[in-house]
This record gives structure tokens, C-alpha cells and sequence, in this order.
């Protein structure tokens, strides 16, 4: 063999209380599969925590920790995966841990969940964008005002992503590992997960209508669902806010704050996804498909398609159509 596939990467998984069993699953599942693709054990795995010792993670599992969190170990991927934010201030010894892997030792690091909040505290996520699960997005958006927040499913800047965790961090690690190896591997992966697709960074969290507006927005919440129930003919930004009864700039207000979008620009990211679900789940033709979510032709369709997803619709369907015959 090559040096290339010699070469071991070590993956420390931190979790620095209590993880979510899907969320650590969710992680570690995609290394062993590639271990056994690659035929040889070039990602291995190891476990920190603040402490070492045995780490419940829930009444039936319970983790062998290698590493106390603060103590000197290397690692080429650090992931790091809590339930809740931190019970208290971080030390300046563990930012500083954080801030010494990252700057000096240049590592990758990921961040889950919760998991978020430890790269927050520690300053390392100044610059890009982030995002965390939309269920504690306002407690961390709050804490954490001075930061650019998304509501994508993970987001990457400069060796650091963030991750709203649970399912989301299959497609995460799964993409990841394709920039490390080959697409090849990533859809082998895919299809012994059972997964219909990897879904990329730019997809949306899917944030249920009344969390976002609930009784404290519920014009928020009328108007996401005006474009639910309009996509065939879709409204305008004026028209929505005129049928809920706001100006067009406090409508714009709400989604800004509440979803970090315009509205036109949400609205036209709903047809899209509804436009993607048409198209790999009935035999409508990519033509009707584009009609029935508001698009006035198929070249208007596909280069929308294409600029959000990075494929044409029919691109999509034919690697449909491919794995399934496979």
C-alpha cells in the first residue's frame, strides 16, 4: 500500500458531560463503515471527557474515556458532542486547550448539538457562519449575539463546522469524508445507512412552523404558512404581509430575526424543497414538477434547482434511477 492509505487519522470524539446516543452514533457509525470499505483501519477513534474513567451516556451505555480533556494528547479531528450547555464558565485552561489545537496544532473540529456552545465560550467562532439545533438556537443566539447564526444543518469555516446534530451529523461526516477520499466511498456509505441522500450544507433545518412563530410570533407563523399552502401560485412578499396584517419592513424584521432570511428568499427555498420531494418521489415530468411549485419554465426550474443544490433536476433523477438499479 501507498503511504497515502497507511496513514492513520485519529478522531477524538469529546464529550464533556452527556451526548445524545443518536448524536455519538451518529458520528462514530460513518468511521467504522469507512474502515471497512478502505479494507484497513485508517480512522481510529478515541474518546475524551473532562475527566477519565467510565462516561454514562445513557443507563445502558457507558463509555471507556482514553483521554482527560485537559491533559496532552494528539489528534487529527476533534468532535465535540454535549446534551446541554455548559453547567458553568469554561476554565481559561480549556479554551485554552481548545485555542491550542485549533492554532497551533492546526487541527479540523467539529461541534454538535450543544457541543457548540464550548467552541463559542473558547472564541473560535468569530469568523464564518454557525449553527446549532434549532430547539436551543434562541438561548444561543442570545448568549452569543456578536456571532453570525444559520439555520442550516451544519455550516464549515476555516477547519471548524458546526452542526445541528442528531441525523444531521450522518450527512456532515459522510460529506466530510468524501473530501478526505473519493465520492465513491461517501455513496457506499449512503447506501449501507440506508439513507436516499446525503444532504448538503446548505439544507435548512427542518424547524417545525409554530417553534418559529408559536403565540409569540404568530404572524411568523400565518405567513410560513401562506407559502405552505401556496406554492403552485406563489404570493408576494407585499401580499403576505398585507394578509397578516403587518408592513412589508416588519415582515422582513420577523424572518430576519427568526429565521435569518428574507422572506422572498425563504419562500423561494420552500419550492425548491417541495420541487426536490416531487421530483424523487412521483413520475411527474421535471417540467410539471417545476409548474406545480411556481416556476414559469423548465430552464427558469432547473438553473433555480441547480444554483440551490448544485445538480440539474435531472441530474437528481437519473442518480435516482441509477442507485436504484444498483
Amino acid at each position: 500500500m501507498t503511504d497515502h492509505f497507511q496513514k492513520k487519522i485519529e478522531v477524538v470524539v469529546f464529550i464533556p458531560e452527556q451526548c445524545s446516543p443518536l448524536d455519538l452514533s451518529s458520528v462514530v457509525e460513518p468511521f467504522l463503515l469507512a474502515n471497512q470499505q478502505l479494507g484497513h483501519e485508517k480512522y481510529q477513534v478515541r474518546y475524551a471527557s473532562l475527566h477519565q474513567g467510565q462516561l454514562a451516556i445513557s443507563a445502558y451505555l457507558h463509555l471507556s474515556i482514553d483521554y482527560a480533556f485537559e491533559n496532552q494528547f494528539d489528534c487529527d479531528v476533534l468532535i465535540i458532542l454535549n446534551q446541554h450547555k455548559p453547567k458553568a464558565p469554561l476554565s481559561q485552561s480549556i479554551k485554552k486547550r481548545f485555542q491550542y489545537l485549533y492554532q497551533q496544532k492546526g487541527i479540523e473540529i467539529f461541534a454538535a448539538y450543544a457541543g457548540v456552545y464550548w467552541l463559542a465560550e473558547s472564541g473560535l467562532l468569530s469568523k464564518g457562519i454557525s449553527t446549532i439545533h434549532w430547539s436551543i438556537m434562541d438561548g444561543f443566539s442570545d448568549a452569543f449575539s456578536q456571532l453570525d447564526i444559520s439555520a442550516n444543518l451544519y455550516e464549515t469555516t476555516e477547519r471548524i463546522t458546526t452542526c445541528s446534530g442528531r441525523l444531521a451529523m450522518l450527512d456532515c461526516m459522510i460529506n466530510w469524508l468524501e473530501t478526505q477520499e473519493s465520492r465513491e466511498l461517501a455513496h457506499a456509505l449512503s447506501e449501507q445507512l440506508c439513507m436516499d441522500r446525503i444532504r448538503p450544507s446548505s439544507e435548512r433545518q427542518n424547524i417545525p412552523t409554530n417553534y418559529l412563530g408559536g403565540d409569540l410570533q404568530p404572524r411568523l407563523t400565518m405567513s410560513i404558512e401562506l407559502m405552505e399552502n401556496n406554492i403552485e401560485e406563489p404570493l408576494s412578499t407585499d401580499e403576505i404581509a398585507d394578509l397578516v396584517n403587518i408592513s412589508r419592513r416588519q415582515l422582513e424584521r420577523l424572518f430576519k430575526r427568526y429565521l435569518n432570511s428574507m422572506p422572498a428568499k425563504y419562500y423561494f427555498q420552500l419550492r425548491l424543497k417541495k420541487a426536490r420531494q416531487l421530483l424523487l418521489n412521483t413520475n411527474k415530468s421535471i417540467i410539471q414538477i417545476g409548474l406545480c411549485c411556481g416556476f414559469s419554465s423548465g430552464p427558469h426550474f432547473s438553473s433555480a434547482y441547480k444554483t440551490f443544490y448544485g445538480i440539474t433536476p435531472r441530474e437528481e433523477r437519473t442518480t435516482l434511477f441509477n442507485v436504484k438499479k444498483s
